[in-house]
């Protein structure tokens, strides 16, 4: 699940803990909104003290010819604004990546596998960006 990247001096490949750290970075300006999870809906913690390698088998990314496609997985807080949440995670991942990769489109897609309040609120909301390369 890494990618790679040419440049005039060769290929670059970016591990997957990378972009596992892009992710937190990006997680993190939502603020105590939302928490990393697995695909099951499982809580990994707040994305400030989750860790790369907690991370790193919890998303999908993968290359499909000039683009590149990820796959997260969140909970949100009781009385969260998905539209707030999503904008600002997205917004912000996408910088990340595109500072990484700026002639590949990225396509974004956040997974809300519940919602937390005492208990965990299964939900399975797909949120999706596509971002154009940067030129």
């Amino acid at each position: 699940m890494t990618l790679t990247r040419e440049t005039g001096l060769g290929r670059v490949t970016i591990n997957d803990n990378v972009i596992a750290k892009a992710l937190i970075r990006a997680c993190t300006k939502a603020g105590n909104r939302l928490y990393l999870a697995t695909d099951k809906g499982k809580i990994l913690g707040e994305p400030s003290k989750t860790g790369t390698g907690d991370l790193a088998g919890n998303f999908i990314i993968d290359e499909e010819g000039d683009s590149y496609r990820m796959v997260f997985y969140v909970v949100l807080n009781f009385g969260a604004s998905i539209k707030k949440v999503t904008d600002t995670v997205l917004d912000a991942l996408c910088r990340e990546m595109q500072s990484m990769f700026p002639q590949q489109k990225g396509i974004f897609t956040m997974v809300i596998t519940g919602v937390k309040s005492k208990n965990i609120a299964p939900r399975n909301i797909e949120v999706t960006r596509i971002y154009e390369p940067a030129r």
